[in-house]
Protein backbone atom coordinates (compact mmCIF):
# COMPACT_ATOMS: atom_id res chain seq x y z
CA UNK A 1 0.00 0.00 0.00
CA UNK A 2 1.12 3.32 -1.30
CA UNK A 3 1.63 6.09 1.54
CA UNK A 4 -0.47 9.21 1.39
CA UNK A 5 1.37 12.76 0.60
CA UNK A 6 1.53 14.57 3.71
CA UNK A 7 0.80 18.71 3.24
CA UNK A 8 4.35 19.28 3.65
CA UNK A 9 7.11 19.34 6.32
CA UNK A 10 8.15 22.79 7.02
CA UNK A 11 11.61 21.15 8.52
CA UNK A 12 12.34 19.44 6.17
CA UNK A 13 12.35 21.79 3.74
CA UNK A 14 14.43 23.92 5.76
CA UNK A 15 17.04 21.48 6.33
CA UNK A 16 17.26 20.19 2.72
CA UNK A 17 17.97 24.01 1.71
CA UNK A 18 20.57 24.11 4.26
CA UNK A 19 22.20 21.04 3.22
CA UNK A 20 22.03 22.07 -0.69
CA UNK A 21 23.96 25.67 -0.09
CA UNK A 22 26.87 22.83 1.59
CA UNK A 23 26.97 20.05 -0.15
CA UNK A 24 25.29 19.33 -3.50
CA UNK A 25 25.58 15.57 -3.58
CA UNK A 26 24.44 15.05 0.01
CA UNK A 27 21.12 17.35 -1.00
CA UNK A 28 20.62 15.32 -3.93
CA UNK A 29 20.35 11.84 -1.54
CA UNK A 30 18.10 13.73 1.42
CA UNK A 31 16.11 15.42 -2.07
CA UNK A 32 15.14 11.64 -2.32
CA UNK A 33 14.64 10.37 1.16
CA UNK A 34 11.91 13.33 1.33
CA UNK A 35 10.05 12.78 -2.10
CA UNK A 36 10.22 8.81 -0.94
CA UNK A 37 8.45 9.83 2.64
CA UNK A 38 6.41 12.80 1.05
CA UNK A 39 7.90 15.63 2.80
CA UNK A 40 7.06 18.36 0.18
CA UNK A 41 3.36 20.16 -0.07
CA UNK A 42 1.34 18.94 -2.42
CA UNK A 43 -0.51 21.60 -5.22
CA UNK A 44 -1.99 21.89 -8.55
CA UNK A 45 -1.92 24.56 -11.13
CA UNK A 46 -5.01 27.42 -10.82
CA UNK A 47 -3.81 29.52 -14.09
CA UNK A 48 -6.40 27.96 -16.50
CA UNK A 49 -4.47 29.73 -19.63
CA UNK A 50 -1.60 27.37 -18.87
CA UNK A 51 -4.11 24.13 -19.82
CA UNK A 52 -3.20 22.13 -22.75
CA UNK A 53 -4.97 19.20 -24.51
CA UNK A 54 -3.00 16.47 -25.99
CA UNK A 55 -3.15 12.95 -27.00
CA UNK A 56 -7.02 12.80 -25.75
CA UNK A 57 -5.94 13.93 -22.30
CA UNK A 58 -6.23 17.16 -20.08
CA UNK A 59 -3.26 18.61 -18.78
CA UNK A 60 -3.44 21.38 -16.22
CA UNK A 61 0.05 22.48 -17.35
CA UNK A 62 2.65 21.96 -19.46
CA UNK A 63 4.98 20.86 -17.22
CA UNK A 64 5.92 17.28 -16.62
CA UNK A 65 9.52 15.45 -15.97
CA UNK A 66 11.43 13.87 -17.88
CA UNK A 67 12.99 10.60 -17.16
CA UNK A 68 16.25 10.09 -15.51
CA UNK A 69 14.45 11.70 -12.31
CA UNK A 70 12.73 8.17 -11.24
CA UNK A 71 14.60 4.99 -12.03
CA UNK A 72 13.05 2.65 -8.60
CA UNK A 73 9.51 3.59 -9.13
CA UNK A 74 9.61 5.44 -5.21
CA UNK A 75 9.29 9.26 -5.63
CA UNK A 76 7.39 9.93 -9.02
CA UNK A 77 4.06 9.40 -8.01
CA UNK A 78 4.94 12.26 -5.04
CA UNK A 79 6.07 14.17 -7.62
CA UNK A 80 3.19 14.01 -9.46
CA UNK A 81 0.62 14.70 -6.70
CA UNK A 82 2.66 18.27 -6.61
CA UNK A 83 1.06 18.80 -9.92
CA UNK A 84 3.30 17.88 -12.76
CA UNK A 85 1.22 16.73 -15.81
CA UNK A 86 3.15 13.88 -16.45
CA UNK A 87 5.96 11.98 -15.69
CA UNK A 88 8.75 9.42 -17.51
CA UNK A 89 9.66 6.67 -15.37
CA UNK A 90 13.70 5.07 -16.32
CA UNK A 91 15.36 5.09 -18.76
CA UNK A 92 15.35 1.00 -18.47
CA UNK A 93 17.11 -1.96 -20.07
CA UNK A 94 15.34 -5.07 -20.21
CA UNK A 95 17.81 -6.55 -17.19
CA UNK A 96 19.44 -5.03 -14.64
CA UNK A 97 22.73 -3.03 -15.88
CA UNK A 98 25.10 -1.67 -13.38
CA UNK A 99 27.88 0.13 -15.32
CA UNK A 100 30.55 1.80 -13.30
CA UNK A 101 29.22 5.94 -13.10
CA UNK A 102 30.49 8.76 -11.64
CA UNK A 103 28.69 12.02 -11.13
CA UNK A 104 30.57 15.62 -10.94
CA UNK A 105 27.94 18.52 -9.69
CA UNK A 106 28.94 22.37 -10.70
CA UNK A 107 26.73 24.33 -8.86
CA UNK A 108 28.14 27.36 -10.54
CA UNK A 109 26.43 26.19 -14.03
CA UNK A 110 23.96 23.96 -12.81
CA UNK A 111 25.04 20.98 -14.67
CA UNK A 112 25.61 17.75 -13.36
CA UNK A 113 28.60 15.93 -15.68
CA UNK A 114 28.09 11.85 -16.04
CA UNK A 115 30.31 9.44 -16.53
CA UNK A 116 28.81 6.33 -17.76
CA UNK A 117 29.08 4.15 -20.94
CA UNK A 118 25.19 2.59 -20.67
CA UNK A 119 22.21 2.89 -18.30
CA UNK A 120 22.40 1.91 -14.46
CA UNK A 121 18.86 0.81 -13.77
CA UNK A 122 17.35 -2.07 -12.14
CA UNK A 123 15.89 -3.51 -14.94
CA UNK A 124 12.41 -3.82 -16.72
CA UNK A 125 11.61 -7.22 -15.42
CA UNK A 126 12.23 -6.30 -11.65
CA UNK A 127 9.92 -3.39 -12.19
CA UNK A 128 6.90 -4.89 -13.61
CA UNK A 129 5.38 -5.71 -10.40
CA UNK A 130 5.66 -2.08 -8.95
CA UNK A 131 3.92 -0.73 -12.34
CA UNK A 132 1.00 -3.50 -12.35
CA UNK A 133 0.13 -1.92 -8.83
CA UNK A 134 -0.17 1.75 -10.01
CA UNK A 135 -1.69 0.86 -13.68
CA UNK A 136 -5.55 2.16 -12.41
CA UNK A 137 -3.76 5.23 -10.77
CA UNK A 138 -5.19 8.74 -12.81
CA UNK A 139 -1.57 10.28 -13.76
CA UNK A 140 -0.29 9.97 -17.39
CA UNK A 141 2.97 8.50 -16.55
CA UNK A 142 5.80 6.63 -19.10
CA UNK A 143 8.01 4.47 -19.32
CA UNK A 144 11.50 5.12 -21.15
CA UNK A 145 13.32 2.03 -22.58
CA UNK A 146 16.45 1.73 -24.16
CA UNK A 147 19.44 -0.46 -25.33
CA UNK A 148 22.44 -1.04 -23.08
CA UNK A 149 25.11 -1.72 -25.72
CA UNK A 150 27.16 0.57 -27.56
CA UNK A 151 26.29 -1.78 -30.61
CA UNK A 152 24.09 -4.77 -31.95
CA UNK A 153 26.92 -6.82 -32.53
CA UNK A 154 28.20 -6.11 -29.09
CA UNK A 155 24.80 -6.80 -27.82
CA UNK A 156 24.66 -9.78 -28.98
CA UNK A 157 28.17 -11.13 -27.31
CA UNK A 158 26.85 -10.02 -24.25
CA UNK A 159 24.68 -13.33 -24.78
CA UNK A 160 21.61 -11.53 -25.26
CA UNK A 161 20.83 -12.68 -28.65
CA UNK A 162 18.66 -10.02 -29.48
CA UNK A 163 18.48 -7.38 -32.21
CA UNK A 164 17.68 -3.88 -31.76
CA UNK A 165 14.24 -4.69 -33.62
CA UNK A 166 13.52 -7.94 -30.58
CA UNK A 167 14.89 -6.26 -27.62
CA UNK A 168 12.76 -3.47 -28.11
CA UNK A 169 9.34 -5.11 -28.91
CA UNK A 170 9.82 -7.72 -26.27
CA UNK A 171 10.05 -4.56 -23.70
CA UNK A 172 7.04 -2.78 -25.22
CA UNK A 173 4.85 -5.97 -25.08
CA UNK A 174 5.54 -6.05 -21.20
CA UNK A 175 5.29 -3.02 -20.45
CA UNK A 176 2.37 -1.68 -23.02
CA UNK A 177 -0.38 -2.64 -20.45
CA UNK A 178 0.94 -0.54 -17.69
CA UNK A 179 1.77 2.61 -19.33
CA UNK A 180 0.17 5.61 -20.93
CA UNK A 181 2.99 5.92 -23.29
CA UNK A 182 6.67 4.47 -23.86
CA UNK A 183 9.21 6.57 -25.17
CA UNK A 184 12.04 4.43 -27.34
CA UNK A 185 15.06 6.27 -26.30
CA UNK A 186 17.91 6.73 -29.57
CA UNK A 187 19.53 9.71 -27.37
CA UNK A 188 22.34 7.74 -25.69
CA UNK A 189 25.93 9.65 -26.94
CA UNK A 190 27.76 6.49 -26.52
CA UNK A 191 25.34 4.29 -28.24
CA UNK A 192 25.41 3.12 -31.78
CA UNK A 193 21.22 3.66 -32.28
CA UNK A 194 22.52 7.72 -31.43
CA UNK A 195 24.15 7.90 -34.84
CA UNK A 196 22.11 5.69 -36.38
CA UNK A 197 18.97 8.06 -35.65
CA UNK A 198 19.22 9.46 -39.38
CA UNK A 199 18.88 5.60 -41.20
CA UNK A 200 15.15 5.26 -42.02
CA UNK A 201 15.76 0.97 -42.27
CA UNK A 202 17.24 0.91 -39.00
CA UNK A 203 14.83 3.12 -37.00
CA UNK A 204 11.47 2.90 -39.48
CA UNK A 205 10.87 -1.25 -38.82
CA UNK A 206 11.82 -0.66 -34.79
CA UNK A 207 9.05 1.47 -34.10
CA UNK A 208 6.40 -0.06 -36.66
CA UNK A 209 7.13 -3.19 -34.99
CA UNK A 210 6.63 -1.64 -31.62
CA UNK A 211 3.43 0.08 -32.40
CA UNK A 212 2.33 -2.84 -33.67
CA UNK A 213 2.85 -4.91 -30.40
CA UNK A 214 1.31 -2.51 -27.80
CA UNK A 215 -1.85 -2.37 -30.01
CA UNK A 216 -1.97 -6.35 -29.56
CA UNK A 217 -0.71 -6.18 -25.91
CA UNK A 218 -3.43 -3.78 -24.52
CA UNK A 219 -5.61 -3.44 -27.34
CA UNK A 220 -8.35 -1.48 -25.51
CA UNK A 221 -5.91 1.60 -24.28
CA UNK A 222 -2.63 1.01 -26.15
CA UNK A 223 0.16 3.83 -25.21
CA UNK A 224 1.20 6.18 -27.28
CA UNK A 225 4.82 5.84 -28.43
CA UNK A 226 7.31 8.39 -28.67
CA UNK A 227 10.68 8.54 -30.39
CA UNK A 228 13.41 10.16 -27.92
CA UNK A 229 16.49 12.09 -30.20
CA UNK A 230 19.79 13.17 -28.89
CA UNK A 231 20.73 16.49 -29.38
CA UNK A 232 23.97 16.04 -31.12
CA UNK A 233 22.37 15.64 -34.13
CA UNK A 234 24.18 17.79 -37.22
CA UNK A 235 22.37 20.62 -38.62
CA UNK A 236 22.98 19.02 -42.07
CA UNK A 237 21.33 15.80 -40.57
CA UNK A 238 17.85 17.83 -39.31
CA UNK A 239 15.95 16.84 -43.08
CA UNK A 240 16.92 13.10 -42.62
CA UNK A 241 15.91 13.28 -39.12
CA UNK A 242 12.30 15.03 -39.93
CA UNK A 243 11.83 12.33 -42.55
CA UNK A 244 12.75 9.29 -40.09
CA UNK A 245 10.02 10.56 -37.63
CA UNK A 246 6.95 11.30 -39.71
CA UNK A 247 7.46 8.10 -41.92
CA UNK A 248 7.24 6.07 -38.37
CA UNK A 249 4.37 7.09 -37.24
CA UNK A 250 5.48 7.71 -34.16
CA UNK A 251 3.00 9.73 -31.35
CA UNK A 252 5.44 12.38 -30.55
CA UNK A 253 9.05 13.00 -30.41
CA UNK A 254 11.18 13.93 -27.26
CA UNK A 255 14.31 16.52 -27.72
CA UNK A 256 16.66 15.66 -24.69
CA UNK A 257 20.22 15.26 -23.50
CA UNK A 258 22.41 13.93 -22.17
CA UNK A 259 25.08 15.87 -24.44
CA UNK A 260 28.15 14.57 -24.99
CA UNK A 261 31.13 16.77 -23.86
CA UNK A 262 33.40 15.38 -26.47
CA UNK A 263 31.52 15.67 -29.21
CA UNK A 264 30.92 19.70 -28.71
CA UNK A 265 34.22 21.12 -27.22
CA UNK A 266 32.88 24.53 -27.27
CA UNK A 267 31.02 24.03 -24.20
CA UNK A 268 33.17 24.74 -21.09
CA UNK A 269 31.92 23.86 -17.11
CA UNK A 270 33.27 26.52 -14.81
CA UNK A 271 35.86 24.34 -12.92
CA UNK A 272 35.44 20.98 -14.50
CA UNK A 273 38.26 19.19 -15.04
CA UNK A 274 39.99 17.87 -18.35
CA UNK A 275 38.96 13.89 -17.57
CA UNK A 276 35.75 15.31 -16.41
CA UNK A 277 34.50 16.87 -20.06
CA UNK A 278 34.48 13.92 -21.54
CA UNK A 279 31.16 12.69 -20.04
CA UNK A 280 27.74 13.80 -20.58
CA UNK A 281 26.08 16.74 -19.44
CA UNK A 282 22.67 17.19 -18.11
CA UNK A 283 21.67 21.29 -16.98
CA UNK A 284 20.99 24.38 -17.70
CA UNK A 285 23.77 24.51 -20.02
CA UNK A 286 21.87 22.13 -22.43
CA UNK A 287 18.68 24.91 -22.82
CA UNK A 288 19.98 26.61 -26.09
CA UNK A 289 20.47 23.03 -28.02
CA UNK A 290 17.03 22.19 -27.20
CA UNK A 291 15.57 25.38 -28.42
CA UNK A 292 17.78 25.25 -31.56
CA UNK A 293 17.20 21.70 -32.78
CA UNK A 294 12.98 22.21 -32.00
CA UNK A 295 13.39 25.33 -34.01
CA UNK A 296 14.66 23.19 -37.11
CA UNK A 297 12.45 20.80 -36.45
CA UNK A 298 8.68 22.31 -35.38
CA UNK A 299 8.35 23.85 -39.15
CA UNK A 300 8.39 20.25 -40.35
CA UNK A 301 6.24 18.27 -37.47
CA UNK A 302 3.80 21.35 -36.65
CA UNK A 303 0.90 19.53 -38.26
CA UNK A 304 1.96 15.84 -37.41
CA UNK A 305 3.49 15.39 -34.36
CA UNK A 306 3.89 17.15 -31.20
CA UNK A 307 7.56 17.98 -29.63
CA UNK A 308 8.19 17.23 -26.01
CA UNK A 309 11.12 19.33 -24.58
CA UNK A 310 13.51 18.08 -21.92
CA UNK A 311 16.74 20.09 -20.68
CA UNK A 312 18.08 23.16 -18.76
CA UNK A 313 14.74 24.36 -17.76
CA UNK A 314 15.40 26.35 -14.25
CA UNK A 315 12.36 29.23 -14.82
CA UNK A 316 10.05 30.49 -16.80
CA UNK A 317 11.48 32.17 -19.38
CA UNK A 318 13.61 29.31 -20.43
CA UNK A 319 10.17 27.08 -20.89
CA UNK A 320 8.32 29.76 -22.58
CA UNK A 321 11.78 29.53 -24.83
CA UNK A 322 11.04 26.10 -26.27
CA UNK A 323 7.35 26.09 -26.27
CA UNK A 324 7.96 29.75 -28.44
CA UNK A 325 10.26 27.44 -30.42
CA UNK A 326 7.82 24.47 -31.17
CA UNK A 327 7.63 22.63 -28.11
CA UNK A 328 3.85 21.46 -26.95
CA UNK A 329 5.06 19.88 -23.35
CA UNK A 330 7.83 20.78 -20.78
CA UNK A 331 9.57 18.11 -18.81
CA UNK A 332 11.70 18.70 -16.05
CA UNK A 333 15.23 16.97 -15.87
CA UNK A 334 17.51 15.62 -12.65
CA UNK A 335 19.52 18.98 -12.89
CA UNK A 336 16.71 21.22 -12.48
CA UNK A 337 15.31 19.53 -9.44
CA UNK A 338 18.59 18.76 -7.57
CA UNK A 339 19.31 22.31 -8.29
CA UNK A 340 16.27 23.77 -7.75
CA UNK A 341 14.21 21.68 -5.36
CA UNK A 342 10.59 20.56 -6.30
CA UNK A 343 9.04 23.46 -5.91
CA UNK A 344 10.28 24.24 -9.26
CA UNK A 345 7.35 23.54 -10.81
CA UNK A 346 5.43 26.41 -9.16
CA UNK A 347 7.93 29.00 -9.75
CA UNK A 348 7.41 28.14 -13.53
CA UNK A 349 4.00 27.82 -13.73
CA UNK A 350 3.63 31.81 -11.93
CA UNK A 351 6.52 32.84 -14.57
CA UNK A 352 4.95 31.10 -17.32
CA UNK A 353 1.45 33.05 -16.62
CA UNK A 354 3.12 36.28 -16.33
CA UNK A 355 4.77 36.11 -19.75
CA UNK A 356 1.70 35.46 -21.17
CA UNK A 357 -0.02 38.08 -19.37
CA UNK A 358 3.47 40.25 -20.82
CA UNK A 359 2.53 38.96 -24.07
CA UNK A 360 -0.76 39.33 -23.93
CA UNK A 361 -1.64 35.47 -25.43
CA UNK A 362 -4.45 34.40 -24.12
CA UNK A 363 -3.27 30.87 -23.85
CA UNK A 364 -0.20 28.49 -23.47
CA UNK A 365 -1.56 26.88 -26.70
CA UNK A 366 -1.00 30.52 -28.54
CA UNK A 367 2.50 30.41 -27.79
CA UNK A 368 3.56 26.98 -29.32
CA UNK A 369 5.59 27.45 -32.55
CA UNK A 370 5.48 31.79 -31.84
CA UNK A 371 8.88 32.58 -33.30
CA UNK A 372 7.87 30.86 -36.76
CA UNK A 373 4.59 33.02 -36.88
CA UNK A 374 6.49 35.82 -36.15
CA UNK A 375 9.37 35.33 -38.43
CA UNK A 376 7.22 34.78 -41.20
CA UNK A 377 4.91 37.83 -40.54
CA UNK A 378 8.30 39.35 -40.71
CA UNK A 379 9.10 38.23 -43.67
CA UNK A 380 5.51 38.77 -45.30
CA UNK A 381 5.20 42.55 -43.98
CA UNK A 382 9.03 43.12 -46.26
CA UNK A 383 7.87 41.68 -48.83
CA UNK A 384 4.27 43.48 -49.23
CA UNK A 385 6.33 47.03 -48.33
CA UNK A 386 6.34 49.02 -52.11
CA UNK A 387 9.60 49.43 -53.04
CA UNK A 388 10.78 53.14 -52.94
CA UNK A 389 11.49 53.71 -56.68
CA UNK A 390 14.79 55.42 -57.43
CA UNK A 391 15.75 58.98 -56.60
CA UNK A 392 16.69 60.77 -59.16
CA UNK A 393 17.95 64.79 -58.62
CA UNK A 394 16.06 66.60 -61.62
CA UNK A 395 18.73 69.20 -63.50
CA UNK A 396 18.08 72.92 -62.07
CA UNK A 397 16.77 75.10 -65.01
CA UNK A 398 18.79 77.32 -67.28
CA UNK A 399 18.26 81.62 -66.75
CA UNK A 400 17.27 82.30 -70.66
CA UNK A 401 19.68 84.86 -71.95
CA UNK A 402 19.48 87.62 -74.04
CA UNK A 403 19.56 87.71 -77.73
CA UNK A 404 23.42 88.29 -78.95
CA UNK A 405 24.05 90.41 -81.80
CA UNK A 406 25.86 88.19 -84.86
CA UNK A 407 30.09 88.85 -84.54
CA UNK A 408 32.01 89.88 -87.57
CA UNK A 409 33.97 87.52 -89.17
CA UNK A 410 37.77 87.94 -87.89
CA UNK A 411 41.07 86.32 -90.20
CA UNK A 412 41.53 83.96 -88.08
CA UNK A 413 37.99 82.73 -88.57
CA UNK A 414 36.98 79.65 -91.51
CA UNK A 415 35.23 82.47 -93.83
CA UNK A 416 34.54 81.24 -97.52
CA UNK A 417 36.48 83.17 -100.18
CA UNK A 418 36.59 83.28 -103.95
CA UNK A 419 40.35 82.40 -104.01
CA UNK A 420 40.82 78.74 -104.11
CA UNK A 421 42.94 76.90 -101.86
CA UNK A 422 46.55 76.85 -102.92
CA UNK A 423 48.23 73.15 -104.11
CA UNK A 424 51.10 72.07 -102.46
Amino acid sequence: MEKPHNTGNLLFIIFWWIVQHVNIRWAHKLLYWGLRDGSFPSGHCSDTRLAIDLFGRHFPTPVGLGDGVDKRGNTLDALMQMGYSFGTFGPYTLEKELPSQEKFFFKADRAIISQCNGYRNPGLEKMLPWFVKRRYLPHFVGLDIAIPAESEESNIKRGRHFSYLDEFVLMAQRAAPYCDFLTLDFSHPNAELCVLVVDASTILPIVRAVKETVQRAAPIHPPKIFIKIPLDINTMEIPLVSQVLLGSGADGVVVAGPMSLAKNTRLRIQGAKEHQMAGQLIGKPTHQYVSELIRHLYPQLKDHMPIIATGGVFDGATAFAHIAAGASLIAIDEASLIFEGPGILHKIDKELGDILSKRHLNSITEAIGLDLREEEAKKQAQSAMPQPAPTTTPAAPMAPTAPTAPTQPTEQQNTPSDTPPQMI
